[in-house]
Formats: structure tokens, sequence, C-alpha cells
């Protein structure tokens, strides 16, 4: 059975170096690998249009992102607001294909009489008036925090929005409580990847390394807690690599000799770090959400130490090391260097992680509601 769907994404899913973009590309990936044509909408938002995606998609659409900054004095979310655009909803209506918007994001269009009848898909990537709330306290900035706890109230308001959706597709166990308790029409949909199984190398490492995004201010806080709190008594060297490490991090990391900073590393070379590491340290102080640099540290880097926050409602704290405290994170970081990845742990991960992230079957979840969706548009035609 042919099927075909528009995804609508907050961004241009390539390259997939961040969690969200890399959850929509690979998601878009293992849908053509079962047959599935995508029709890709996405928001030019400092990424350039891409031909990578143009050969797997069978067209895309690219649209501007719209950043009035009188859009911040309006009730919707600046986040939704800024990503309306007639165009979308005129292409949108081209056919009668189903939709997943990505995101609370890309829902502008979501109760439009317009859309009435179709069937209708969103990804949950986060509990987003949490998410945002969290991003507020921890950012520094005075301007960018106001601007976060008003982003948080508009989106808890705003949020009941997703009533008008026929399913929700959340990305973690946690999150699909919340909605299914919310919103009833909601299944679990884990996170799409780029690992198939777990490749991690056995043996030792001579480095830790702490990495992500740091351009958001949840990563940022994390890597300045960890170099204030836990490097500093260490005796291991220590490696942080990611995208626009702030002022505020290179000033701590400067302070302590063990310390090198990667900054903006190719996805090549991010992949050499954690694949040589002998423990990523992945701490967080936002609990929702399914945290895509878990995953990959899980499937391509050895021991693995983790906040509660990361592993909250995942499935996956089983095969993590968990530290509480900056005293938990120390011992742990101390016991686990002298102590080789072995075979065992390494064999221990695969089926964890393919129980909750496995791009096939999470693809098939999806492509059942679009079988399900012809069945019954077949049976209102036969009436």
């Amino acid at each position: 059975m042919n099927q075909s769907v528009h995804i609508v994404s907050f961004n241009v899913p390539y390259p997939p170096d961040y969690g969200g973009v890399m959850d929509v590309f690979y998601k878009i990936v293992a849908l053509k690998k079962q047959g599935v044509s995508v029709t890709l909408h996405c928001f030019t938002y400092g990424r350039p249009p891409s031909k990578v995606l143009e050969d797997l998609c069978s067209r895309v659409y690219y649209y501007h992102r719209n950043l009035n900054l009188f859009f911040l004095f309006r009730k919707e979310p600046f986040i939704v607001i800024s990503r309306r655009d007639p165009d979308l909803l005129k292409n949108l209506c081209k056919d009668n294909d189903p939709i997943i918007f990505e995101g609370l994001h890309c829902t502008a269009y979501l109760n439009d009489d317009a859309l009435r009848g179709r069937l209708i898909m969103v990804r949950t990537h986060n509990i987003e008036h949490l998410y945002y709330r969290q991003l507020a306290e921890v950012e520094s900035n005075l301007f960018r925090r106001l601007f976060f706890l008003s982003e948080a109230k508009k989106l808890k308001s705003y949020e009941s929005v997703l009533n008008n959706a026929s399913l929700l597709l959340s990305i973690s166990p946690g999150d699909d409580r919340y909605f299914r308790e919310h919103y009833s029409r909601s299944i679990f949909v884990g996170p799409f990847h780029p690992f198939n199984e777990c490749q991690s190398r056995t043996g030792y490492g001579d480095y830790v390394l702490i990495h992500g995004d740091f351009s958001t201010p949840e990563n940022n806080a994390s890597a300045l807690f960890l170099l204030t709190n836990v490097i500093p008594w260490l005796s291991t060297r220590t490696i942080i690599a990611g995208k626009k490490p702030s002022d505020d991090v290179v000033s701590a990391a400067r302070k302590v000799k063990s310390v090198s900073i990667v900054r903006n590393p190719s996805d090549k070379k991010m992949v050499e770090l954690i694949n040589n590491a002998h423990i990523c340290l992945l701490h967080s102080f936002q609990p929702t959400g399914m945290k895509l640099k878990l995953i990959t540290s899980l499937c391509s880097g050895r021991h693995v130490i983790a906040s509660p926050a990361v592993t909250s409602d995942s499935g996956l704290a089983i095969i993590c090391h968990i530290a509480t405290d900056a005293r938990e994170w120390i011992d742990a970081v101390n016991d686990l260097m002298q102590k080789p990845f072995t075979e065992g742990e390494k064999e221990s991960r695969t089926p964890v992680i393919k129980a909750l992230a496995n791009n096939n079957a999470n693809a098939v979840k999806i492509i059942e509601q679009l079988e399900k969706n012809d069945i019954q548009k077949r049976s209102a035609t036969q009436l």
C-alpha cells in the first residue's frame, strides 16, 4: 500500500546535528525505507536549503520564519506565530494526505477549517511550557529570561490546541503519560536517530567528554555546573565539544588545566570524540522530552554518567550510571576511569535501546496510523 504524508518541520532538518532536527531527519529516512513518500515543509532558520532532503523527499517546500519582534506582544507563543505562513496552508491543501506537525512550534494551522477532516498528528518533542520555564531558570541574560518566562506562560495556555489533533506522537514514555492524561490521544513513538545498534568500543579511553549544543541555555548551564562543581576535582583529562560554547563556559574551562575545548566540531569529529572517550558526562536540569545526546552516547560511547533529569522517564537509566550531586559525579568518574567498558556492557545496551528507540519499529507505528486512516476513508466512501 503506497503511503504519503506531509511533515512540517520547525527548521531545515539537515544536517542532523542536534536533537530536534535529528529526530525529524531520521524519521524521514525511516519512513522512506518503509515506502512512505514524504512532502517536507520546513522553515529556514539559520540553515540553508538541502539537496540531501530534496533527494529523500518527493517535494520540499521552504518558508521564511518571520522574527518580527512585535509578535512578542501577541497572545500566541512566539515560536508558533513566527512560523505562520499562508503559503504553508496553501501547499498543505494541494492534496488530502495526512500531516505531521513537528512540535507545538508548527501548529499555527492545526485548528484551521481548511484542514478539517484530515489525519493530523503532532510530534511532541517536549512538554514545551515546562521546557521554557526551565530555560528561564538557567538563563542569566535578563531579556532572554523574561522572554522564556513569557513564552512558558503562553505555551501553557496555547497547548490546548492539541485537542484539534487526531493523534499525538510522544517522544518519551514520561511525555506520553502527560499527554494521555491531558489529551487522551497519544502514543509513544521513540526518538529517531542514526544508530541501529550499540557500536561502542570496548576497553579504555583516556578522557571524559562533555558534549552538546552549548548555544542552548540548558546545555550551557549544565556545562557550567560540571566545570564548576565536578571537573576541578578530577585528575582526568576532560574535553568539552560542541556548538557555540559561551564566553562563560570558555572562561570556566580555562581555569582548569586538564580541560580543552573543541569548538563547533564537524559531525565526523564529534563521532570520533564520543567513540574515543572513556566516559560521557551528560547533565541536565530539564527532565522532559528525550535527550538525543543520550542515545548517541549510549550507541557510540563507552561509560555514560547522567543526571536523573537526563534519563527521566526514558527507560534508559538502567544502562547508565546515575549521579545526583557533585560528590557522586566525582566518585563515579574516579571509579569508572579504572574500569574497562566490556563486551557484556555493550551487549546489554542494544535490547534496551531497541525497545525504546528502534527506527524501523517507530516508523511502523506511524505507518499503522496512516493505514487506519486509509481504511476509514474507504469505508466512508462506500457508505
